[in-house]
């Protein structure tokens, strides 16, 4: 895990600068707030929720081993997230 602190860079530019010129006279400022600090999580520690994640990701197709309408999902699915059976025509 990581822990990210954004940053806020501040340049100030004056009229009539031009990019070409030395950086060196260019007046600079960078604020952080330590309250927005966080840690990214990159790893799960509950498989319900890592189920939850890729299945609701549209980029994650790679991860699904199968679809929800796979029979062979569905019975996992129903007790994690309380899913109905659909009704089916005889």
């Amino acid at each position: 895990m990581h822990r990210y602190l954004p940053r806020i860079h501040l340049i100030r530019h004056l009229e009539g600068d031009t990019r070409s010129e030395s950086t060196n006279n260019i007046e600079r400022t960078t604020i952080t707030f330590e309250e927005t600090s966080f840690i990214a999580v990159t790893a799960y520690q509950n498989h319900r929720i890592t189920s939850l994640k890729i299945e609701s990701n549209p980029f994650a197709k790679g991860f699904r081993e199968c679809e929800l309408d796979d029979p062979r999902i569905l019975p996992f699915l129903l007790p994690i997230y309380g899913l109905a059976l659909p009704f089916k025509n005889s």
